[in-house]
């Protein structure tokens, strides 16, 4: 099965998030590290800066050098003459610039060289410790990334801060063990113990490196040595319920809350849970006494809804839009997205539209575009997505051109949503996002030949990119005689995504289609079981029906259909098997 992976623009209403997300670690030939803010560059960096650059004429020639190669797109060649003018220049503007330089091109051996140089020359300096060590750490060179990670624990200002960062780096190691180890030597090198504040660091390490059971343990216990700090108690609430621990997560952020009982992200938080648990009452009154501002009143209507009082939230509402503020674009978003939970799309569209700059445009004009394609408007949502493509962020303008793509494909426009796709691919033409669309798009209409060049495209730049080898397997397998090729193609991807249900349809599928129908049933029902999908539903019954078992086919027909009549995989079955 593929499964359509269009980008939308959605709106999102945040709560309480009860799950901590680990940062991405670093690999053993580390790709996309993320960098320092200080260091954060593209691939064309601004030049050093005329009255600091150094006078000596040889590094003056490499830094020269080095610009010219970067603004040509030899990365390579940039950072080797920015590292060699690093290391024979006394300025650490130019030692900054090659460390800049080397992040950008990934280059992590003369990342850490130049860092290295960069923190030499300017002992103070929190952020090229911090470039130092992260480069330090993507080479694996764990000794030399500790002397920096002990300097930002010295110069840093605040204790909590800097052992957060502390953590965040090693958390982003490729080696848990090394990681752990390593903060255990500076916190002995430290004296910390038994501090709550190294101790919050191993929890937060802990669940970057996924073993949450652990960082529950550690934050519970900094939050018992340290009772008065908010982050600790919140973050051991976290933890807490992301554990299933309901009881103790809401006992942890009780005392957070009464830690500042007049805060606004926290009593929400503290609210949600109390929700979330059994004591509606208590987060309504709660959220009552707070300072009803736009966003409060959005959370009101949304637990409302939630409690099943539809009565209740639409009269928060109708109190919500008599209220006079100070920001109307921040009373406009709110409103209209809580008319859009309260499903009155149109009074939703009308708010959104009165946001015409500011901080709420983009995400008001999406959801719009959204809400007019449901209403059937498809004109006018094309005419929005258009406006939000005015924009100057690169990542919008695409993402636009996606949705709009998308938006035909589901009104059965399929040859529009690709002429779409092509227009876009004129302004992006290395898009992979866009590419892989395209590919799903046309192997719906039946274009193999395209298709099959923009899967191998993505391929080309990602030859580990599950979901395209998954799609591409899958179109050759339903509509070509290439199994085997298509077998393989869907082997690759199952290896790198085994839970992933539309993969392991595929795997069914192909099972099926060379005739394995024992092996393919297994698949199958393995692949339902994760996702009660009409198209794996119709793939499945077709198995058992060519097994001779055609009563369970029908059941399985059945139960799809009364879930999505509109399904058009399961349609076509249907009417080729006419049960």
């Amino acid at each position: 099965m593929i499964r359509f992976r269009f980008v939308l623009l959605a709106l999102l209403y945040p709560l309480f998030s009860c799950a901590a997300s680990p940062e991405k670690p670093l690999a053993d030939d580390p790709e996309g590290a993320e960098l320092p803010p200080v260091v954060q560059s593209s691939s064309q960096t601004d030049p050093l800066p005329p009255d600091r650059a150094d006078t000596d004429e040889e590094v003056m020639f490499r830094v020269m050098a080095a610009e010219m190669r970067g603004n040509d797109g030899d990365m390579e060649g940039a950072v080797g003459d920015y590292l060699a003018a690093a290391l024979e220049s006394d300025d650490p503007q130019v030692s900054m610039r090659a460390t800049r330089v080397a992040f950008a091109a990934q280059a992590w051996q003369q990342a850490s060289m130049a860092a290295d140089r960069w923190a030499l020359l300017d002992p103070q300096s929190l952020a090229a410790h911090e470039a130092a060590a992260l480069s330090m750490l993507a080479t694996a060179d764990y000794a030399g990334a500790e002397l920096h990670l002990q300097r930002i624990l010295e110069l840093a200002p605040d204790k909590d801060a800097a052992w957060g960062m502390v953590a965040s780096l090693l958390g982003r190691s490729a080696s848990p063990e090394k990681a752990a180890r390593s903060l255990d030597s500076l916190l002995e090198a430290e004296g910390e113990g038994g501090n709550p504040a190294g101790i919050f660091a191993q929890s937060q390490l802990a669940a970057r490196l996924g073993d949450f059971e652990q960082a529950y343990v550690l934050a519970a216990r900094a939050a018992s040595l340290d009772p008065g700090r908010q982050n600790y108690l919140l973050w051991a609430g976290q933890l807490a319920s992301q554990q299933n621990d309901k009881e103790q997560a809401i006992e942890f952020v009780r005392q957070a809350w009464e830690l500042n009982p007049r805060g606004h992200d926290i009593t929400l938080a503290y609210a949600d849970l109390l929700a979330k648990n059994n004591e509606p009452e208590k987060a309504r009154e709660l959220m009552r006494d707070m300072d009803q501002t736009p966003d409060v009143l959005l959370s009101r209507i949304l637990f409302e809804l939630t409690a099943q009082d539809k009565p209740a939230a639409l009269s928060i509402y109708e109190e919500f839009k008599i209220l006079d503020f100070e920001d109307s674009n921040e009373k406009s978003f709110y409103l209209g997205q809580s008319a859009d939970a309260l499903g009155l799309p149109q009074e939703a569209i009308e708010n959104f539209a009165n946001i015409m700059r500011g901080k709420f445009f983009l995400a008001a004009a999406a959801r719009t575009a959204e809400l007019q394609a449901q209403m059937g408007d498809l004109e006018a949502a094309r005419k929005t997505l258009a406006v939000l493509r005015r924009q100057p962020d690169d990542t919008v303008i695409e993402q636009a051109w996606l949705t709009e793509a998308q938006f035909l494909q589901q009104a059965g426009q399929s040859e529009e949503a690709i002429a779409v796709l092509d227009e876009a691919l004129k302004q992006f033409n290395h898009s992979t996002s866009l590419r892989y669309s395209r590919a799903l798009v046309a192997a719906e209409q039946g274009k193999i030949e395209l298709a099959e060049a923009d899967l191998l495209f993505v391929l080309s730049l990602d030859s580990e990119n599950a979901p395209a080898l998954n799609a591409l397997g899958y179109t050759l397998a339903d509509q070509t005689d290439r199994l085997d090729e298509a077998e393989d193609l869907i082997h690759r991807a199952y290896e790198l995504l085994p839970e992933d249900p539309a993969i392991t349809d595929s795997m069914g599928w192909i099972a099926f289609k060379q005739g394995r129908l024992e092996e393919a049933e297994a698949y199958l029902r393995k692949a339902l079981s994760m996702d009660d999908n009409p198209e794996i539903a119709a793939h499945l019954g077709e198995v058992l029906w060519e097994m001779g078992r055609q009563d369970e086919a029908r059941s399985i027909w059945n139960a799809a259909l009364e879930a999505d009549q509109n399904n058009k995989v399961l349609n076509q079955t249907l009417e080729r098997f006419r049960p």
